[in-house]
């Protein structure tokens, strides 16, 4: 991570500090799928809403993003909760093997973290994964490199079992089991 990138970040989380954190959508629509107790990672978890809504479902959460202020505002928020926030480059130290019964990444992408990301689901755990797709238009990174293209999501975890999938013009959201 670049020094530049990383103040980006800082800069944009000290921001909106004020504002509390909200679970994606997608998220929120299938929580009937999470298990009922296990342990949940929420990575490059940003101000943490999907970390927090996890936690308020009864999971051991672990909230992973190298952004000190977004850890910070996150750990005040989490008071009270099964929740552990963690400045943590996810990039260099990816989750261990089988360590999570639930995986959410948002708003963040790096293709080689896929085969990790599906290692390190238990058997019968569950993958939310939701970014940005296809060209820029308005929202979201302008970098087409940090953009999915149309129809990259529903193969990226060919070891999981799509469960659901949602694709539009800039977004895209699936839901796998291992």
């Amino acid at each position: 991570m670049t020094d530049d990138r990383r103040a980006h970040w800082e800069s944009c989380y000290a921001e909106a500090a004020s504002t509390a954190p909200e679970a994606l959508p997608f998220l929120s629509a299938h929580a009937h799928e999470l298990p009922a107790s296990g342990r949940a990672l929420d990575l490059a978890c940003g101000r943490g809403g999907n970390a927090l809504f996890l936690a308020r479902h009864g999971l051991q959460t672990a909230a992973w993003d190298y952004a000190e202020s977004a850890i910070a505002g996150l750990a005040r928020a989490a008071t009270g909760l099964p929740l552990q926030a963690e400045c943590r480059d996810v990039i260099a130290q990816p989750p261990a093997p089988e360590s999570f019964d639930v995986i959410v990444v948002a708003h963040f992408l790096h293709r080689p973290l896929f085969p990790a990301l599906a290692a390190a689901l238990r058997p019968g755990g569950l993958l939310f994964y939701e970014t940005w797709c296809g060209p820029y238009a308005g929202r979201g990174p302008q970098n087409p490199a940090f953009r999915l293209a149309p129809g990259e999501l529903a193969a990226a975890f060919p070891a999981l079992s799509l469960l659901q999938m949602q694709e539009d013009t800039d977004r895209a959201a699936g839901l796998w089991r291992r």
